[in-house]
């Protein structure tokens, strides 16, 4: 999971262009290039995560990544959203979560 943690935060520092949070919903905007190592991140997490929800859309315009977590649960959005803002790269690397 730390490594998955690790790509995603690679992927968020090289490509994200947008993100929007809403209480149960992140969608996060990321340029085309990206589209199939982000498919490759969204589908392992998805097996890991089975309680959220992932939609990956778009295309050449670039890719939006909408996660959906359960009535309840919206802090699991939490730190996908922070590494999406670039605050957990430090905590990743130390072995995030703990």
């Amino acid at each position: 999971m730390r490594a998955r943690l690790g790509e995603f935060a690679e992927l968020f520092a090289e490509a994200l262009t947008g993100r929007r949070r809403e209480p149960l919903l992140l969608h996060l905007e990321l340029r085309s290039e990206v589209a199939d190592r982000a498919r490759a991140l969204v589908a392992a997490e998805a097996e890991c995560c089975g309680f959220l929800g992932f939609d990956v859309s778009g295309g050449a315009r670039g890719l939006v990544v909408t996660v959906r977590a359960p009535a309840g649960a919206g802090a699991a959005l939490d730190g996908l959203q922070e590494l999406a803002e670039g605050g957990a790269a430090a905590r990743v690397a130390a072995g995030w979560p703990r």
